[in-house]
């Protein structure tokens, strides 16, 4: 009796392992997403775009037409007062913008930089006496030309779609907004857009 218990025990345990290894998903190799992900895209007619809606908490990427995925996404803590107007107000600015910059961040992690302040941010912080003319006219140079504004003037700038070195999963679960008036998504979301775009990628914020 003990010897057949034994053998009971080991056939159960022998099945158990069977069902574990065909029923247990496969570990996902990393990248695998990402990598087919880029290859859905490539075969999608249409230009790459984003258009991120505030009060949504989210970031949707488009290709031509069509949305293709969403992310989660939280935004300046000055975010209920509505448009960005000057440096220091903390809000994310409204409108159309493009990437005008590209690059791995200390403190980031990865970061695409917005090309704020955009034309209609220049003439209202010219009509408001925020930016001088020269400022104005600047500001206006680098957009039709659709290089990186100049991030000095008192309209503020350096306003990008970043990740968090040091993420906090709360701030995601609660709908925190703890940027200075940037997009800030997820380490692995952002590793997914920064792969996708390139400069001169169309952005478009909405309320």
């Amino acid at each position: 009796m003990l010897i057949w218990n034994s053998i009971t025990l080991t056939l159960r345990f022998v099945f158990a392992l069977f069902l574990v290894s065909v029923l247990s998903p496969l570990p996902d190799i990393p990248g695998t997403s990402t990598r087919e992900f880029l290859s859905l895209l490539s075969r999608m007619e249409g230009d790459t775009s984003i258009v991120i809606w505030k009060s949504q908490y989210s970031l949707t990427l488009f290709k031509g037409e069509a949305p293709v995925k969403t992310y989660w996404a939280v935004f300046g803590k000055g975010y209920g007062e509505g448009d960005k107007e000057r440096s220091g107000d903390k809000r994310t600015p409204e409108g159309n913008f493009y990437i005008c910059s590209m690059n791995h961040s200390k403190r980031f992690y990865k970061f695409l930089g917005l090309s704020y302040p955009g034309i209609k941010h220049a003439q209202q912080g010219l009509q408001r006496g925020i930016i001088t003319p020269r400022e104005y006219g600047e500001i206006e140079s680098a957009n039709r030309e659709l290089r990186q504004p100049t991030w000095e003037s008192r309209l503020g700038g350096a306003i990008g779609i970043h990740g968090r070195m040091l993420e906090d999963p709360s701030v995601w679960a609660m709908r925190q907004n703890w940027t200075d008036g940037c997009i800030a998504l997820s380490n692995t979301d952002i590793d997914e857009i920064f792969s996708i775009v390139s400069l001169g990628t169309p952005v478009t914020i909405l309320p």
